[in-house]
């Protein structure tokens, strides 16, 4: 497939001399098939955060490009993702979303039950027939916790995610996010465009000072912005916040006090995860699952010390980013119909998009991405003693 062979050769390109991909990996349901099954089925995804779900009984129930999947709480604290459909006739066994209640889980068609890890309970009126319970029990996904965040693995074959994300934790640190305990979950949205463009828009700051230019421009402006450390696995930027005064609502993204205080922290997690640290210990995020090759799941969502969902002011400016990237992402979807454009050279402030595409290359064409590079200047711009 000619596609294939142009995507391979775009997404290995290093930083200094790649371009963006071609068009039409954001419109093809092949590719999209590819990324569904060695992607999203085969490596970490963030789910949701742990603190929407700390108590027995709390469910999230979400679709992982086409897998039904249902994270629970336990009677015993435990956290557990399971398949959500029922192992009867497939019917979904969790309302989608956040809820809570009895740690089983009922199929809403016979009744099928089941024990909070997966086991069946009961079958009801089986007559007859003998049913097996223990070839019946729900498929149990690998279930692994970051710093208050939810991730899972439909294959169970991805590395240790501790592992994988060892290299970020002297970069959060001076957050405090070991002392993190709460976090809330935003309504999720759907976008009509595909799932990498979302990535790339959610991890570069070079669109700032165009796209958000009433919101994060006049916050975190994209002169600021400047790479840290990464690769294809995990990639850290940062960049420099407008000095104050300013406005008391925007503490939540500036606070005097601490190290790296005129600084945020951007993490990029692939394939779904961008977050975003300031210095007052607050994680906000978007997590982006594909809902076909042209349409996506999007949720915001937040964990710290002490926080609550944004309300009045701080909601309004939250919604107007999110608004504007919506925006621009649907309108660059609907130009990778063309069939005579190509995608031009990325720019330093787009290494991080570097890194995603090398990731792309990584998990879809088994390539060996590039060292992870660490930007010597960084530690003097985050005013750090320690990096």
């Amino acid at each position: 497939m000619d596609l294939l062979i142009e995507l391979k050769e775009k997404a290995v390109g290093s930083a200094g001399e790649a371009s963006a991909l071609p068009y039409s990996a954001y419109t093809s349901p092949e590719i999209h098939e590819l990324e569904r099954k060695r992607i999203f089925h085969g490596d970490w995804v963030f789910a949701c955060n742990e603190f929407v779900v700390k108590n027995p009984g709390d469910k999230f129930a979400f679709n992982l490009a086409g897998e039904p999947v249902v994270i629970i709480r336990g009677k015993d604290g435990e956290l557990r993702a399971l398949s959500n459909a029922c192992r009867h006739r497939g019917t979904l066994l969790a309302d989608d979303g956040f809820s809570s209640g009895n740690t089983n889980l009922v199929c809403p068609y016979h009744s099928w039950n089941y024990t909070e890890d997966g086991t069946l309970r009961g079958v009801p009126f089986p007559g007859d027939v003998k049913i097996d319970k223990k070839a019946h029990c729900l498929p149990r996904f690998a279930l692994s916790v970051w710093n208050g965040l939810v991730f899972i693995n439909i294959d169970g074959k991805a590395e240790p995610l501790e592992e994988r994300l060892a290299g970020i934790d002297q970069y959060i640190q001076y957050n405090k996010v070991g002392e993190f305990d709460s976090g809330y979950e935003n309504e999720s949205d759907y976008w009509d465009t595909n799932w990498k463009l979302a990535m790339e828009n959610a991890m570069e700051s070079y669109h700032l000072f165009k796209v958000h230019k009433p919101t994060l421009e006049v916050v975190t402006p994209t002169k600021g912005a400047f790479y840290i450390e990464g690769n294809a696995k995990w990639s850290v930027t940062a960049g420099e916040t407008q000095a104050p005064p300013m406005p008391k609502w925007l503490s939540w993204i500036y606070n005097s006090a601490g190290k790296g205080n005129d600084h945020y922290i951007l993490v990029s997690l692939p394939p779904s995860f961008v977050g975003v640290i300031s210095s007052d210990g607050l994680f906000g995020y978007i997590a982006i699952l594909p809902e076909g090759a042209g349409r996506s799941y999007i949720r915001g969502g937040g964990v710290g010390r002490g926080i609550s969902e944004p309300k009045g002011a701080v909601k309004k400016f939250v919604d107007d980013f999110f608004a504007e990237d919506k925006f621009i992402c649907e309108r660059a979807q609907k130009g990778m119909t063309t069939s005579t454009a190509k995608g031009g050279q990325l720019v330093d402030l787009e290494r991080i998009v570097v890194d995603f595409h090398q990731y792309l290359a990584m998990k879809l064409f088994n390539v060996q991405p590039d060292d992870v590079y660490k930007n010597s200047d960084a530690p003097e711009r985050l005013a750090m003693t320690e990096v």
